[in-house]
Protein backbone atom coordinates (compact mmCIF):
# COMPACT_ATOMS: atom_id res chain seq x y z
CA UNK A 1 0.00 0.00 0.00
CA UNK A 2 1.36 3.39 -0.81
CA UNK A 3 0.29 6.52 0.96
CA UNK A 4 1.28 10.41 0.39
CA UNK A 5 0.70 13.24 2.40
CA UNK A 6 -0.55 16.54 1.15
CA UNK A 7 -0.42 19.26 4.18
CA UNK A 8 -3.49 21.62 3.17
CA UNK A 9 -3.56 23.97 6.23
CA UNK A 10 -1.93 23.65 9.41
CA UNK A 11 -4.85 21.50 10.82
CA UNK A 12 -5.57 19.45 8.05
CA UNK A 13 -3.42 17.08 5.98
CA UNK A 14 -4.71 14.97 2.36
CA UNK A 15 -3.56 10.89 2.38
CA UNK A 16 -4.15 9.64 -0.94
CA UNK A 17 -4.22 6.02 -0.46
CA UNK A 18 -3.29 3.48 -2.67
CA UNK A 19 -4.43 0.03 -2.31
CA UNK A 20 -2.60 -2.58 -4.49
CA UNK A 21 -4.48 -4.85 -6.58
CA UNK A 22 -3.99 -7.89 -5.15
CA UNK A 23 -5.72 -6.73 -1.87
CA UNK A 24 -8.32 -4.99 -3.79
CA UNK A 25 -9.33 -8.35 -6.52
CA UNK A 26 -9.51 -10.25 -2.64
CA UNK A 27 -12.31 -7.47 -1.37
CA UNK A 28 -13.88 -7.76 -5.13
CA UNK A 29 -14.50 -11.35 -4.77
CA UNK A 30 -15.49 -11.67 -1.19
CA UNK A 31 -17.98 -8.41 -2.07
CA UNK A 32 -19.19 -10.78 -5.44
CA UNK A 33 -19.75 -13.93 -3.11
CA UNK A 34 -22.17 -11.86 -0.90
CA UNK A 35 -24.47 -10.70 -3.14
CA UNK A 36 -23.85 -14.30 -5.27
CA UNK A 37 -25.46 -16.43 -2.39
CA UNK A 38 -28.43 -13.95 -2.52
CA UNK A 39 -29.33 -15.02 -6.30
CA UNK A 40 -32.33 -18.09 -7.05
CA UNK A 41 -32.00 -19.32 -10.61
CA UNK A 42 -34.33 -22.25 -11.16
CA UNK A 43 -32.65 -25.31 -11.06
CA UNK A 44 -30.17 -23.99 -8.12
CA UNK A 45 -30.26 -23.90 -4.90
CA UNK A 46 -30.18 -20.41 -3.28
CA UNK A 47 -26.37 -19.92 -2.74
CA UNK A 48 -25.24 -22.26 -5.28
CA UNK A 49 -25.35 -20.94 -8.84
CA UNK A 50 -22.08 -21.01 -9.91
CA UNK A 51 -20.13 -17.89 -10.78
CA UNK A 52 -19.26 -17.51 -14.40
CA UNK A 53 -23.83 -17.67 -14.43
CA UNK A 54 -24.10 -15.25 -11.42
CA UNK A 55 -22.18 -12.53 -13.06
CA UNK A 56 -25.52 -11.74 -14.97
CA UNK A 57 -27.79 -11.40 -11.80
CA UNK A 58 -24.71 -8.87 -10.06
CA UNK A 59 -24.66 -5.31 -10.53
CA UNK A 60 -21.24 -5.01 -10.99
CA UNK A 61 -21.20 -1.26 -9.43
CA UNK A 62 -22.72 -2.51 -6.32
CA UNK A 63 -19.42 -4.95 -6.07
CA UNK A 64 -17.40 -1.93 -6.88
CA UNK A 65 -19.29 -0.08 -3.87
CA UNK A 66 -19.19 -3.04 -1.89
CA UNK A 67 -15.37 -3.95 -2.26
CA UNK A 68 -14.56 -0.22 -1.36
CA UNK A 69 -16.54 -0.10 1.68
CA UNK A 70 -14.25 -3.34 2.89
CA UNK A 71 -10.92 -1.72 1.61
CA UNK A 72 -11.45 2.24 3.24
CA UNK A 73 -11.70 1.28 6.84
CA UNK A 74 -8.12 -0.90 7.33
CA UNK A 75 -6.52 0.83 4.89
CA UNK A 76 -6.89 4.28 6.14
CA UNK A 77 -6.07 2.77 9.87
CA UNK A 78 -3.14 1.39 8.26
CA UNK A 79 -2.27 5.33 6.58
CA UNK A 80 -2.39 6.73 9.52
CA UNK A 81 -0.29 4.02 11.84
CA UNK A 82 2.18 4.64 8.59
CA UNK A 83 1.84 7.98 8.89
CA UNK A 84 1.86 8.63 12.48
CA UNK A 85 -1.02 11.21 12.47
CA UNK A 86 -3.43 11.24 14.65
CA UNK A 87 -6.95 12.49 13.31
CA UNK A 88 -8.83 14.91 15.97
CA UNK A 89 -11.83 13.56 14.42
CA UNK A 90 -13.14 11.84 11.63
CA UNK A 91 -11.53 12.36 7.84
CA UNK A 92 -13.36 13.25 4.79
CA UNK A 93 -13.48 10.07 2.07
CA UNK A 94 -13.36 10.28 -1.00
CA UNK A 95 -12.96 7.92 -4.02
CA UNK A 96 -10.73 8.95 -6.51
CA UNK A 97 -10.54 5.69 -8.79
CA UNK A 98 -11.34 1.87 -8.97
CA UNK A 99 -10.45 0.62 -12.40
CA UNK A 100 -11.78 -3.08 -13.34
CA UNK A 101 -8.20 -4.37 -12.38
CA UNK A 102 -5.74 -2.46 -10.67
CA UNK A 103 -5.53 -0.27 -7.55
CA UNK A 104 -7.66 1.29 -5.36
CA UNK A 105 -7.35 4.85 -5.09
CA UNK A 106 -8.88 7.54 -2.56
CA UNK A 107 -8.39 10.25 -0.23
CA UNK A 108 -8.43 10.84 3.01
CA UNK A 109 -9.02 14.47 4.13
CA UNK A 110 -7.55 13.97 8.00
CA UNK A 111 -8.28 17.35 10.21
CA UNK A 112 -5.70 17.68 13.09
CA UNK A 113 -5.74 18.58 16.27
CA UNK A 114 -5.48 23.11 16.85
CA UNK A 115 -2.74 24.95 16.91
CA UNK A 116 -1.55 27.85 18.77
CA UNK A 117 1.30 30.01 18.48
CA UNK A 118 0.98 32.62 20.78
CA UNK A 119 1.99 36.16 20.80
CA UNK A 120 3.11 38.31 23.53
CA UNK A 121 0.10 37.84 26.28
CA UNK A 122 1.62 39.83 29.22
CA UNK A 123 2.48 43.63 29.54
CA UNK A 124 -0.41 44.18 27.01
CA UNK A 125 -1.40 48.10 27.52
CA UNK A 126 -4.81 48.26 28.37
CA UNK A 127 -7.25 50.65 29.82
CA UNK A 128 -10.54 49.78 32.14
CA UNK A 129 -13.22 52.35 31.01
CA UNK A 130 -16.24 52.89 33.56
CA UNK A 131 -19.14 54.92 33.12
CA UNK A 132 -19.77 57.84 34.87
CA UNK A 133 -22.77 57.17 37.74
CA UNK A 134 -24.42 60.85 38.35
CA UNK A 135 -27.17 62.17 40.17
CA UNK A 136 -29.17 62.43 36.90
CA UNK A 137 -28.75 58.65 36.32
CA UNK A 138 -30.24 57.82 40.19
CA UNK A 139 -32.61 60.08 39.04
CA UNK A 140 -33.64 58.04 36.00
CA UNK A 141 -33.46 54.60 38.02
CA UNK A 142 -36.31 56.33 40.28
CA UNK A 143 -38.50 57.63 37.93
CA UNK A 144 -38.30 53.67 36.19
CA UNK A 145 -39.20 52.85 39.40
CA UNK A 146 -41.70 55.03 39.91
CA UNK A 147 -43.59 54.15 36.57
CA UNK A 148 -43.41 50.38 37.19
CA UNK A 149 -45.29 50.92 39.85
CA UNK A 150 -47.84 53.59 38.46
CA UNK A 151 -51.68 53.11 38.34
CA UNK A 152 -53.25 52.64 35.10
CA UNK A 153 -56.79 53.99 34.59
CA UNK A 154 -59.09 54.14 31.55
CA UNK A 155 -60.10 57.52 30.05
CA UNK A 156 -63.06 57.85 28.71
CA UNK A 157 -64.05 61.34 29.39
CA UNK A 158 -61.32 63.45 27.56
CA UNK A 159 -58.92 63.42 24.88
CA UNK A 160 -55.56 62.18 24.92
CA UNK A 161 -52.81 64.08 26.29
CA UNK A 162 -49.03 64.10 26.83
CA UNK A 163 -48.17 61.00 28.96
CA UNK A 164 -51.10 58.81 27.82
CA UNK A 165 -51.15 55.61 26.96
CA UNK A 166 -52.91 55.00 23.78
CA UNK A 167 -54.03 51.77 22.29
CA UNK A 168 -54.50 52.10 18.76
CA UNK A 169 -54.44 50.28 15.15
CA UNK A 170 -51.52 51.86 13.85
CA UNK A 171 -49.89 51.56 9.67
CA UNK A 172 -46.52 53.25 8.68
CA UNK A 173 -45.45 54.81 5.18
CA UNK A 174 -41.86 56.01 4.93
CA UNK A 175 -40.70 58.24 2.54
CA UNK A 176 -38.68 56.19 0.04
CA UNK A 177 -38.90 53.07 1.79
CA UNK A 178 -40.74 50.08 0.69
CA UNK A 179 -42.22 48.93 3.88
CA UNK A 180 -44.99 46.42 3.75
CA UNK A 181 -45.31 44.86 7.30
CA UNK A 182 -45.27 48.55 8.35
CA UNK A 183 -48.53 49.29 6.04
CA UNK A 184 -50.86 46.54 7.49
CA UNK A 185 -52.41 47.76 10.54
CA UNK A 186 -51.08 46.34 13.98
CA UNK A 187 -52.86 46.79 17.44
CA UNK A 188 -49.47 48.93 18.68
CA UNK A 189 -49.16 50.08 22.70
CA UNK A 190 -48.24 54.06 21.91
CA UNK A 191 -46.77 56.14 24.84
CA UNK A 192 -47.30 59.52 23.73
CA UNK A 193 -44.71 62.08 24.23
CA UNK A 194 -41.84 59.14 24.16
CA UNK A 195 -42.11 59.04 20.23
CA UNK A 196 -40.67 61.54 17.13
CA UNK A 197 -42.36 64.95 18.22
CA UNK A 198 -44.05 65.66 15.43
CA UNK A 199 -46.22 62.07 15.44
CA UNK A 200 -46.78 63.28 19.04
CA UNK A 201 -48.34 66.21 18.76
CA UNK A 202 -50.55 64.75 16.23
CA UNK A 203 -51.67 61.98 19.00
CA UNK A 204 -52.86 64.90 21.24
CA UNK A 205 -56.30 65.82 21.19
CA UNK A 206 -57.86 62.37 19.76
CA UNK A 207 -60.53 61.05 21.07
CA UNK A 208 -60.98 57.08 21.35
CA UNK A 209 -63.10 55.37 18.42
CA UNK A 210 -61.41 58.64 16.16
CA UNK A 211 -58.85 57.91 13.41
CA UNK A 212 -56.36 60.04 12.26
CA UNK A 213 -53.90 61.14 9.64
CA UNK A 214 -50.48 62.54 10.81
CA UNK A 215 -47.69 63.40 9.07
CA UNK A 216 -44.28 63.55 10.41
CA UNK A 217 -40.76 64.20 9.74
CA UNK A 218 -37.77 62.06 11.31
CA UNK A 219 -35.44 64.47 13.07
CA UNK A 220 -31.74 64.71 11.69
CA UNK A 221 -30.68 62.82 15.19
CA UNK A 222 -32.58 60.48 15.18
CA UNK A 223 -30.93 57.47 16.28
CA UNK A 224 -31.69 55.06 12.98
CA UNK A 225 -29.67 57.07 10.23
CA UNK A 226 -32.00 55.50 7.46
CA UNK A 227 -34.85 57.54 8.75
CA UNK A 228 -33.19 60.51 9.29
CA UNK A 229 -34.62 63.92 7.22
CA UNK A 230 -37.44 61.37 5.98
CA UNK A 231 -41.01 61.99 5.88
CA UNK A 232 -43.54 59.63 7.62
CA UNK A 233 -47.30 58.86 7.14
CA UNK A 234 -49.24 57.48 10.28
CA UNK A 235 -52.36 56.06 10.13
CA UNK A 236 -54.08 56.09 13.35
CA UNK A 237 -57.08 54.60 14.75
CA UNK A 238 -57.74 54.97 18.60
CA UNK A 239 -58.95 51.67 20.49
CA UNK A 240 -58.50 52.72 23.94
CA UNK A 241 -57.08 55.41 25.96
CA UNK A 242 -55.09 54.82 29.12
CA UNK A 243 -53.56 57.29 32.02
CA UNK A 244 -50.71 56.75 34.24
CA UNK A 245 -50.96 58.25 38.07
CA UNK A 246 -47.77 58.13 39.50
CA UNK A 247 -47.16 57.89 42.95
CA UNK A 248 -45.40 60.13 45.06
CA UNK A 249 -41.66 59.77 45.29
CA UNK A 250 -41.22 60.35 49.26
CA UNK A 251 -40.21 58.17 52.41
CA UNK A 252 -43.27 56.18 51.83
CA UNK A 253 -42.09 54.87 48.65
CA UNK A 254 -39.27 54.11 49.84
CA UNK A 255 -40.55 51.51 52.46
CA UNK A 256 -43.16 49.90 50.44
CA UNK A 257 -41.05 49.45 47.00
CA UNK A 258 -40.10 45.92 47.04
CA UNK A 259 -36.63 46.27 44.99
CA UNK A 260 -34.61 46.86 48.00
CA UNK A 261 -36.76 45.77 50.86
CA UNK A 262 -36.16 47.26 54.60
CA UNK A 263 -35.97 50.56 53.88
CA UNK A 264 -37.07 54.15 55.57
CA UNK A 265 -36.10 57.07 53.18
CA UNK A 266 -35.80 58.05 50.28
CA UNK A 267 -32.34 58.54 50.60
CA UNK A 268 -31.54 55.78 51.19
CA UNK A 269 -32.96 54.32 48.28
CA UNK A 270 -31.56 56.88 45.96
CA UNK A 271 -28.05 55.39 47.71
CA UNK A 272 -29.12 51.81 47.01
CA UNK A 273 -29.68 52.84 43.62
CA UNK A 274 -26.60 54.40 43.13
CA UNK A 275 -24.61 51.44 44.82
CA UNK A 276 -26.51 49.31 42.08
CA UNK A 277 -25.51 51.54 39.11
CA UNK A 278 -21.90 51.50 40.06
CA UNK A 279 -21.71 47.64 40.74
CA UNK A 280 -23.31 47.59 37.14
CA UNK A 281 -21.09 49.39 35.97
CA UNK A 282 -17.89 48.64 37.39
CA UNK A 283 -19.16 45.27 35.95
CA UNK A 284 -19.26 46.65 32.44
CA UNK A 285 -15.78 47.95 32.84
CA UNK A 286 -14.27 44.65 33.68
CA UNK A 287 -16.36 42.94 30.43
CA UNK A 288 -14.85 45.52 28.15
CA UNK A 289 -11.73 45.18 29.74
CA UNK A 290 -11.77 41.30 28.96
CA UNK A 291 -12.94 42.16 25.59
CA UNK A 292 -9.63 44.19 24.80
CA UNK A 293 -7.77 41.66 26.55
CA UNK A 294 -8.41 38.66 24.33
CA UNK A 295 -9.14 40.44 21.49
CA UNK A 296 -5.29 41.78 21.75
CA UNK A 297 -3.79 37.99 22.61
CA UNK A 298 -5.77 36.86 19.60
CA UNK A 299 -4.94 38.91 17.47
CA UNK A 300 -1.36 38.55 18.31
CA UNK A 301 -1.23 35.02 18.59
CA UNK A 302 -1.41 32.76 15.32
CA UNK A 303 -4.52 30.08 16.20
CA UNK A 304 -5.46 27.55 13.63
CA UNK A 305 -8.22 24.75 13.87
CA UNK A 306 -10.19 21.93 11.90
CA UNK A 307 -13.16 23.05 10.21
CA UNK A 308 -15.39 20.23 12.17
CA UNK A 309 -14.70 22.39 15.29
CA UNK A 310 -16.70 25.44 13.45
CA UNK A 311 -19.52 23.64 12.11
CA UNK A 312 -19.95 21.53 15.56
CA UNK A 313 -20.06 25.43 16.95
CA UNK A 314 -22.06 26.62 14.36
CA UNK A 315 -25.09 23.43 14.88
CA UNK A 316 -24.66 23.96 18.09
CA UNK A 317 -25.86 27.99 17.86
CA UNK A 318 -28.42 27.05 15.43
CA UNK A 319 -29.87 24.25 17.94
CA UNK A 320 -30.22 26.70 20.98
CA UNK A 321 -31.59 29.42 18.44
CA UNK A 322 -34.03 26.74 17.94
CA UNK A 323 -34.96 25.88 21.52
CA UNK A 324 -35.25 29.42 22.14
CA UNK A 325 -37.61 29.78 18.98
CA UNK A 326 -40.10 27.42 20.27
CA UNK A 327 -40.16 28.23 24.33
CA UNK A 328 -41.38 31.67 22.99
CA UNK A 329 -43.76 30.06 20.66
CA UNK A 330 -42.28 31.87 17.39
CA UNK A 331 -40.69 30.58 13.92
CA UNK A 332 -37.74 31.28 11.73
CA UNK A 333 -39.35 33.02 9.64
CA UNK A 334 -41.10 35.27 12.50
CA UNK A 335 -37.58 35.70 13.94
CA UNK A 336 -36.13 36.49 10.94
CA UNK A 337 -39.01 40.10 10.29
CA UNK A 338 -37.90 41.43 14.02
CA UNK A 339 -34.66 41.36 13.40
CA UNK A 340 -34.37 42.11 10.25
CA UNK A 341 -32.12 40.03 8.51
CA UNK A 342 -31.84 37.37 6.22
CA UNK A 343 -31.24 33.91 7.07
CA UNK A 344 -27.77 33.57 5.05
CA UNK A 345 -26.99 37.06 7.21
CA UNK A 346 -27.77 35.14 10.26
CA UNK A 347 -26.09 32.40 9.12
CA UNK A 348 -22.82 34.71 8.25
CA UNK A 349 -22.72 36.25 11.72
CA UNK A 350 -23.33 32.64 13.81
CA UNK A 351 -20.26 31.66 12.02
CA UNK A 352 -18.32 35.02 12.75
CA UNK A 353 -19.36 34.23 16.34
CA UNK A 354 -18.31 30.94 16.60
CA UNK A 355 -14.84 31.65 14.75
CA UNK A 356 -14.81 34.25 17.74
CA UNK A 357 -15.35 31.69 20.08
CA UNK A 358 -13.35 29.16 19.44
CA UNK A 359 -10.18 31.47 18.74
CA UNK A 360 -10.71 32.82 22.00
CA UNK A 361 -10.94 29.51 23.27
CA UNK A 362 -7.86 27.93 21.94
CA UNK A 363 -5.79 31.16 23.09
CA UNK A 364 -6.77 31.24 26.70
CA UNK A 365 -6.87 27.72 26.69
CA UNK A 366 -2.51 27.55 25.70
CA UNK A 367 -2.09 30.40 28.07
CA UNK A 368 -3.52 28.10 30.69
CA UNK A 369 -0.97 25.21 29.23
CA UNK A 370 1.94 27.56 29.26
CA UNK A 371 1.74 28.89 32.42
CA UNK A 372 0.61 25.75 34.31
CA UNK A 373 -2.52 27.25 35.26
CA UNK A 374 -5.19 24.83 36.61
CA UNK A 375 -8.78 25.08 38.29
CA UNK A 376 -8.81 23.49 42.08
CA UNK A 377 -11.32 22.67 43.62
CA UNK A 378 -11.39 26.17 45.53
CA UNK A 379 -11.77 27.70 42.43
CA UNK A 380 -14.75 25.42 41.91
CA UNK A 381 -15.91 26.17 45.11
CA UNK A 382 -15.82 29.68 44.54
CA UNK A 383 -17.86 29.63 41.15
CA UNK A 384 -20.37 27.96 42.45
CA UNK A 385 -20.87 30.02 45.41
CA UNK A 386 -21.31 33.27 43.08
CA UNK A 387 -23.75 31.06 41.33
CA UNK A 388 -25.43 30.41 44.23
CA UNK A 389 -25.20 34.48 45.22
CA UNK A 390 -26.64 35.29 42.26
CA UNK A 391 -29.24 32.85 41.83
CA UNK A 392 -30.27 33.38 46.26
CA UNK A 393 -29.83 29.68 46.97
CA UNK A 394 -27.11 27.82 48.95
CA UNK A 395 -23.81 26.72 46.93
CA UNK A 396 -25.00 23.24 47.55
CA UNK A 397 -28.24 23.68 45.83
CA UNK A 398 -25.98 24.44 42.81
CA UNK A 399 -23.81 21.85 43.62
CA UNK A 400 -26.58 19.56 43.65
CA UNK A 401 -28.12 20.83 40.30
CA UNK A 402 -25.08 20.72 38.45
CA UNK A 403 -23.98 17.57 39.46
CA UNK A 404 -27.50 15.71 38.73
CA UNK A 405 -27.38 17.52 35.37
CA UNK A 406 -23.84 16.42 34.50
CA UNK A 407 -22.43 20.35 34.47
CA UNK A 408 -19.49 20.01 36.80
CA UNK A 409 -17.24 19.64 33.77
CA UNK A 410 -18.40 23.00 32.11
CA UNK A 411 -18.61 24.77 36.20
CA UNK A 412 -14.72 23.48 36.35
CA UNK A 413 -13.70 24.84 32.78
CA UNK A 414 -15.78 28.35 33.82
CA UNK A 415 -13.43 28.57 36.93
CA UNK A 416 -10.36 28.01 34.84
CA UNK A 417 -11.61 30.74 32.67
CA UNK A 418 -12.06 32.77 34.66
CA UNK A 419 -8.61 32.24 36.49
CA UNK A 420 -6.48 32.62 33.29
CA UNK A 421 -8.45 35.92 32.48
CA UNK A 422 -7.31 37.05 36.49
CA UNK A 423 -4.08 35.93 36.07
CA UNK A 424 -3.90 37.83 32.31
CA UNK A 425 -4.92 41.11 34.03
CA UNK A 426 -2.56 41.05 36.54
CA UNK A 427 -0.03 40.65 34.46
CA UNK A 428 -1.11 44.06 32.06
CA UNK A 429 -0.88 47.29 32.44
CA UNK A 430 -4.24 48.19 33.12
CA UNK A 431 -5.08 51.98 33.56
CA UNK A 432 -8.43 53.38 34.64
CA UNK A 433 -10.18 55.56 32.94
CA UNK A 434 -14.24 57.08 34.05
CA UNK A 435 -16.13 58.82 30.89
CA UNK A 436 -19.49 60.17 30.66
CA UNK A 437 -22.52 58.61 28.84
CA UNK A 438 -21.81 61.02 26.04
CA UNK A 439 -17.84 60.14 25.45
CA UNK A 440 -19.04 56.09 25.89
CA UNK A 441 -21.43 56.40 23.01
CA UNK A 442 -19.08 58.42 21.23
CA UNK A 443 -16.55 55.63 21.59
CA UNK A 444 -19.23 52.98 20.26
CA UNK A 445 -19.98 54.97 17.19
CA UNK A 446 -17.66 54.57 14.40
CA UNK A 447 -18.54 58.14 13.17
CA UNK A 448 -17.89 59.94 16.45
CA UNK A 449 -13.99 58.77 16.94
CA UNK A 450 -11.86 55.46 17.85
CA UNK A 451 -14.17 53.01 18.43
CA UNK A 452 -14.03 50.74 21.94
CA UNK A 453 -11.33 48.52 21.40
CA UNK A 454 -12.47 44.81 20.16
CA UNK A 455 -15.82 44.96 20.31
CA UNK A 456 -17.90 44.05 17.08
CA UNK A 457 -21.17 44.99 15.76
CA UNK A 458 -23.20 42.31 17.32
CA UNK A 459 -25.19 42.90 20.81
CA UNK A 460 -24.17 39.87 22.18
CA UNK A 461 -20.57 38.97 23.41
CA UNK A 462 -18.36 35.84 22.88
CA UNK A 463 -17.41 33.66 25.70
CA UNK A 464 -13.96 34.20 26.37
CA UNK A 465 -13.24 30.51 26.94
CA UNK A 466 -13.78 26.52 28.07
CA UNK A 467 -10.81 25.72 28.32
CA UNK A 468 -11.35 22.46 28.97
CA UNK A 469 -13.47 21.52 26.93
CA UNK A 470 -11.30 22.40 23.58
CA UNK A 471 -10.64 17.86 23.46
CA UNK A 472 -13.43 17.54 21.81
CA UNK A 473 -14.45 17.75 18.21
CA UNK A 474 -18.28 18.79 19.23
CA UNK A 475 -18.38 21.38 22.05
CA UNK A 476 -20.23 20.91 25.35
CA UNK A 477 -23.83 22.88 25.35
CA UNK A 478 -23.05 26.39 26.42
CA UNK A 479 -25.57 27.63 29.76
CA UNK A 480 -25.97 31.26 30.86
CA UNK A 481 -22.82 33.24 31.46
CA UNK A 482 -22.32 35.99 33.58
CA UNK A 483 -21.30 39.32 31.67
CA UNK A 484 -17.64 38.74 33.28
CA UNK A 485 -17.70 35.73 31.22
CA UNK A 486 -17.90 37.23 28.05
CA UNK A 487 -15.31 38.51 25.13
CA UNK A 488 -15.05 38.98 21.75
CA UNK A 489 -12.53 39.67 19.67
Amino acid sequence: MQVTQEQIDPCKIALTISVEPERVEVARQKAFGQFARNIQIPGFRKGKVPPQMAKAYVDEGRVKQRAAEMLVEPAYAEALEETKLEPFAQAELELMEMPDDGSFVFKALVPLRPVVTLGPYKGLELERRRLEVTDADVERQLEQMQRRTATIDEVTDRPSQMGDIAVADLTVQIEGQETPELETPRATYIEIGKNIPDFDNGLVGMTVGEEKVIEAMYPADFPDENLRGKRATFTVKMNALRSRTLPELNDEFAKTQKVFPGLNTLDELKNELRTSLLKSAQEMAENELEIQLVGQIVRNSQVSFPDVMLRAEMELAAQELQERLQRENATLEQYLEAVGKTRDQVEQEMAQAADRRIRNTLALSEVAKAENIVADEADVEAELSERAEQAGVSPAAVRAFVEKNNQMEGMRSRALSRKVLGFLKAASHITDKVLTDAELRALQDPDGGEMLADVGPSAEATPAAEPLAVEQAVPKRRGKKAAAEEVES
